[in-house]
């Protein structure tokens, strides 16, 4: 799919005044945990970086910021809001990731398919791979990503806030494992009320099949289901991962 099919204008606005709570809490339990591993004021890239609310809080205790996310709509507004930051609109599977001493991909940006490359395990393992030799020694891989179960029946949910309306279907096939989002936007402007409306599809990985990648990438693994204090905030079907680059391989 070309590069912003998905999260433009109108849902990118939305998914940053109506749905940062997740990438702001995060960055809270990631900085807990980074200052537990000794790892100040250095390096960090940020996968599927969004609007740059993570960055943001990465920055204002003083490490230098590399943000990737394949929305340019996102990536303007990261832009406004971590101005002393870098963010690149691409795809996390073909650029470059420097060298750095964390890499950061909240908010379960690997189930997406908004990249073609997405739909091949190889491309995950590879970039398993990339991400381990872009980390200096001690490096943290953090992730946490959508399962099987993450929603058990077909349903739909709204949200509004003063200027937008969202509808959001989700259908689930367990069997396959994939997850379709049907998104309905109304956003109200100057000039009048837009309509725009996203299909998102979803992989849904299992833990131990995540949990092998990152061995055989030459991570050591732990599964969590949250960042230091913050929790996830679903019941069922979500999980992530802290991985800890020890040795070269």
């Amino acid at each position: 799919m070309k590069t912003g099919s998905h999260y433009r204008k109108y849902l990118s606005q939305i998914h940053d005044t109506g749905f940062g709570f997740f990438a702001k809490d995060a960055s809270t339990g990631i900085l807990e945990i980074l200052r537990e591993n000794n790892i100040y004021e250095s390096h960090i890239v940020d996968l599927g970086c969004g609007s740059g609310i993570l960055a943001k809080g990465l920055a204002d205790m003083g490490y230098s910021v590399t943000g990737i996310d394949l929305s340019p709509y996102m990536v303007a507004l990261a832009k406004k809001r971590v101005p002393n930051a870098d963010f690149v609109s691409a795809s996390f599977y073909s650029v470059d990731i420097p060298s750095c001493s964390a890499v950061t991909a909240t908010g379960e940006c690997f189930n997406y398919l908004f990249d073609r490359s997405a739909e091949n395990t190889k491309k995950i393992k590879d970039l398993f791979k990339k991400i381990f030799s872009s980390l200096t020694p001690g490096g943290l891989f953090f992730f946490d990503f959508a399962m099987p179960g993450r929603v058990h029946s077909s349903r739909k949910k709204n949200w509004n806030q003063d200027n937008w309306e969202l509808e959001v279907e989700h259908q689930e096939d367990e069997e396959s494992k994939y997850l379709i989002r049907k998104i309905k936007i109304k956003f109200h402007t100057k000039t009048g009320l837009k309509r725009d409306q996203e299909v998102h599809r979803l992989r849904l990985f299992e833990r131990k099949e995540l949990e092998n990648i990152l061995t055989k990438s030459g991570f050591t693994p732990k599964f969590v289901k949250g960042y230091g204090t913050f929790s996830f905030p679903f019941e069922s079907g979500y999980g992530g991962f802290i991985s800890k680059k020890i040795n070269s391989v």
